[in-house]
């Protein structure tokens, strides 16, 4: 009883010295007692408020980064020593954040050392607002050592899991683009995945590893020189896959998606405008490039001026004369996008206006598309995407109907190596077709469509194209589809190693009914 008499004692006079006491003192009287706390105490503690200065407005970068950072520890070992959580959800996400709750403390450990984080949450004065901020415990006889170490790491993991946490976007372009925003999105869920994609085991991985090279080499781009972009060029028949694998891409380095659709952008002006708007971590796609404009037309005009002759035709022509020279000049046509200023968009000045960017082309036709466009530093990586090989075909049929073994493999990779190779998007058909049916009817039918491929006497131009597309996968080690790196456009057509499909086709007619006869005879068909 007197020990708890003294401390009402105590408090009662420090009650008294403190309406007694002016205010200067009182504060001076409260600093040296924080001195004396931090002469004494083992830890040093640092503030990062929400907001930079006094006013309030500019917010503090690093304090995002360490909510980013904690709401990826929640699930760790370290979130159970915090008590309470505030758990949100937005409207668009179906991601639940975790933050902790106001004035409670969590435990994290770094290097052999236990650090802590409390959420100050204080109310202002006369005012409804908050003032938010959290304080880092640390040892303080490490604080040197620890602190610049521990806040690299709590920015990358933070930057990671943002990257990887947050919801991505498809964009594409209103035809505004010199106003506020010329793109609007929608939330980006393709289910396309490089483990479902029907691609040769080798350029999978080739592509995989060129994907994260590029999205881990910030500072060697910047150490050589160059802008942090890349660029891919798709080609390959219709149905081969190629905006599935743009969507696997976007997947595999959550990026957004930009679907740039140049019929909508009205001159260069706007183009630039355009890249201006984008994000970096993003995906610029601009499919079938070699019909969404004319744009070898330019190199056309340019021959057709050096030839023209000097008749007045202005008005008829589009041809005006110089009065200083007499020369009849082409006039500049304004109102659409010109080569010169896609060119600019890829690889000029203007391309490095962001980071972290990938710009996908694709096309039907690689022989239509202006070299100029697809030179190495524009499109560094050609990836060709011809009909199903075996291993394309294999996966399908897992992706599918779930099995890794059918008798009727064998008699389909005879059909694929004589020329009746189907797409992706043909194969992915019939089997979708007959998912609820016996896998020996999927299958066979498959097979069917193969020998129909090579018997039809009205399929033998679209056989022989098929196999252009194979015939140039003969200079890799992947049958069906082939991943380039700087290739150059006049190197397109020199393929040494090519191999004539109408040889293929007669061997193969010869023991085509045997196979399928065997092949129906072992599943019962």
């Amino acid at each position: 009883m007197d020990i708890l008499s003294q401390l009402w004692s105590l408090l009662g006079l420090l009650t008294v010295l403190q309406n007694i006491l002016p205010a200067q003192v009182l504060s001076v009287l409260h600093s040296l007692i924080e001195s004396l706390q931090d002469l004494i105490s083992q830890y040093s503690y640092f503030d990062i408020p929400e907001f930079n200065g006094y006013c309030g407005v500019d917010i503090n970068d690093l304090y995002r980064h360490v909510n980013l950072y904690l709401n990826s520890v929640n699930s760790s070992a370290a979130a159970s020593t915090c008590r309470r959580f505030s758990l949100s959800r937005s409207r668009s996400s179906n991601c639940i954040s975790f933050t902790i709750a106001p004035n409670h403390t969590i435990h994290d450990s770094f290097n052999g050392h236990s650090l802590c984080w409390t959420h100050q949450v204080d109310t202002v004065q006369d005012s409804l607002e908050e003032k938010r901020s959290f304080t880092l415990k640390l040892p303080k006889r490490h604080r040197h050592m620890l602190l610049s170490p521990y806040l690299q790491h709590v920015t990358s993991r933070a930057e990671e899991f943002e990257r990887v946490s947050r919801e991505r976007r498809l964009f594409t372009n209103n035809g505004n683009a010199s106003y506020e925003s010329g793109w609007v999105s929608v939330p980006f869920r393709h289910p396309s995945t490089f483990e479902t994609l029907a691609l040769e085991p080798q350029l999978k991985r080739q592509l995989m590893e060129d994907l994260k090279a590029f999205a881990s080499g910030r500072e060697y781009y910047h150490r050589v020189g160059r802008a942090w972009k890349r660029g891919y060029l798709l080609y390959g028949p219709p149905g081969s896959g190629k905006s599935s694998l743009i969507a696997a891409m976007a997947n595999y380095l959550c990026y957004d998606v930009y679907d740039l659709e140049l019929t909508k952008v009205t001159d260069n002006s706007d183009l630039r405008a355009l890249l201006i708007q984008t994000s970096n971590r993003s995906i610029i796609v601009i499919e079938d490039i070699d019909c969404s404009l004319d744009l070898t037309a330019d190199r056309m005009l340019k021959a057709t001026t050096a030839t023209a002759t000097r008749r007045k035709r202005s008005s008829s022509s589009g041809y005006n004369k110089d009065p200083g020279s007499g020369n009849y000049q082409l006039l500049e046509e304004s109102g659409r996008v010109t080569l010169s200023g896609l060119l600019n968009f890829t690889d000029g000045l203007w391309s490095c206006c962001g980071e972290e960017r990938i710009i996908v082309f694709t096309t039907n036709h690689r022989d239509k598309v202006d070299p100029a466009l697809v030179r190495c530093g524009r499109m560094d990586v050609h990836v060709s995407l011809g009909p199903c090989g075996m291993h394309a075909f294999k996966a399908l049929a897992m992706n599918y109907l779930g099995i890794e073994r059918h008798s009727l493999f064998d008699v389909a990779e005879s059909c694929i190596r004589s020329g009746g190779a189907l797409t992706p998007a043909q194969i992915g058909e019939i089997l979708l077709r007959n998912r609820g049916s016996n896998a020996d009817l999927a299958m066979t039918e498959v097979v069917s469509a193969m020998q129909a491929r090579i018997l039809s006497a009205g399929g033998t131009e679209h056989l022989n194209t098929s196999i252009e597309y194979e015939d140039t996968v003969t200079l890799t080690r992947s049958p069906q589809s082939v991943l380039t790196v700087g290739s150059s456009p006049e190197n397109w057509d020199s393929s040494p190693g090519k191999i004539s499909g109408k040889k293929r086709k007669a061997k193969f007619l010869v023991r085509l009914r045997s196979l399928t006869k065997s092949g129906s005879g072992r599943t019962g068909v």
